[in-house]
């Protein structure tokens, strides 16, 4: 019985997948981040307790945005729209950093 070394030598030379982009990384966070502030500040789907600072940042999110301009407002009582809401924020932003920025400084009292 012959033994062809090329044939048993099975070894997976093929790149590992390789972890998230820190960009795609950030941007999930900042996503979260920013639907935990507007469900703070709006009461969420769960009619949680409303916070000063969450409100001001629900606020600041309607007067800047373009729906309320509009004449319509957001329903803030839908998950799927807080988030599509925390999206459109962070797109106008430029980036998932200065969308967090932008959100802790208008919260600040």
């Amino acid at each position: 019985m012959e033994l062809d070394p090329i044939a048993s030598n099975n070894l997976d030379f093929s790149p590992v997948p390789s972890s998230p982009p820190i960009e795609l990384v950030a941007s999930y966070i900042a996503e979260t981040s920013i639907v935990r502030a507007i469900v703070q500040g709006s009461g969420g789907p769960e009619n949680s307790e409303i916070t000063e600072s969450g409100l001001r940042f629900v606020r600041h999110l309607l007067a800047t945005s373009n729906a309320s301009s509009g004449g319509s407002l957001p329903n803030l009582k839908n998950t799927d729209c807080i988030r599509e809401i925390a999206r459109e924020f962070m797109a106008r932003s430029g980036s998932a950093a200065v969308a967090l920025h932008t959100m802790y400084a208008v919260m600040q009292p």
